[in-house]
């Protein structure tokens, strides 16, 4: 006797054979297999032939994993990768070895000096992850291209900044050198920690938007090949 969930465990299995092992969009694309299998049912077909028909209508495992190469890219794990990385180093690593070498430079600082120059350090960090962690608040903008404009301009404005504050700013009060450590980090890594935030905030919503557009381009994507015959169609 046939058995439907049988039937679509091992098309899952199949998917997964053929490559696609992202389990969010393979999850949306069995939804809109079995949306498609109820549809069929609810119009008179048995179990079987409801199943066979959904199948062909999305296509087989090697054609649906051309489709989801199309979709997702060769490099988005790649990327991804080296994002969590990047984001590691900047909102980590970096804040820490910085607020080591302040603290050990604690003796020829006031308290007031101390205190400011760990807070800039940790604002910094702060930035950067409640911009990963923010994003869902973030526009989505799901051009690579244009994100990668709107960054390189973020970085001109931070680098017009810092131009500012050590040619025009600094110059202007008599620090001590410690207190020029103290207004420096607040100079350099408050707008620093604003361009990342908004970098790895931009980057993490256009992924997220990705991720859950992949069931209806999927959908779109089978549809369009069925209709001009590059997916088996029913």
């Amino acid at each position: 006797m046939f058995d439907l969930e049988q039937a679509i465990t091992k098309w899952r299995q199949r998917m997964l054979a053929a490559g696609i092992q992202s389990p969010v969009p393979l999850g949306e694309l069995e939804g809109h297999l079995r949306e498609e299998i109820g549809e069929q049912i609810n119009a008179g077909l048995s179990d079987v032939a409801a199943f066979q028909s959904a199948v062909q209508k999305f296509g087989v495992a090697p054609a649906v994993r051309t489709e989801f190469a199309k979709i997702a890219g060769p490099d988005t794990a790649s990327q991804q990768m080296v994002g969590d990385f990047a984001l590691v180093m900047s909102a980590l690593l970096i804040p820490a070895g910085v607020a080591i070498s302040v603290w050990h430079k604690r003796a020829e600082m006031t308290t007031g000096q101390l205190a400011s120059s760990l807070s800039a350090v940790a604002t910094f960090a702060l930035l950067v992850w409640g911009g990963r962690l923010g994003h869902r608040w973030f526009p989505v903008i799901v051009a690579k291209r244009t994100r990668n404009v709107m960054s390189c301009v973020m970085v001109g404005v931070v680098a017009l900044w810092w131009g500012v504050f050590l040619r025009e700013i600094a110059p202007r009060y008599d620090f001590t050198m410690m207190g020029f450590v103290a207004a420096f980090l607040w100079a350099f890594f408050t707008p620093a920690g604003i361009w990342l935030g908004l970098v790895f905030g931009m980057e993490r919503a256009a992924r997220k938007a990705r991720v859950v557009g992949y069931g209806t381009a999927f959908a779109g994507t089978v549809l369009t090949g069925w209709v001009c015959g590059s997916i088996p169609g029913p």
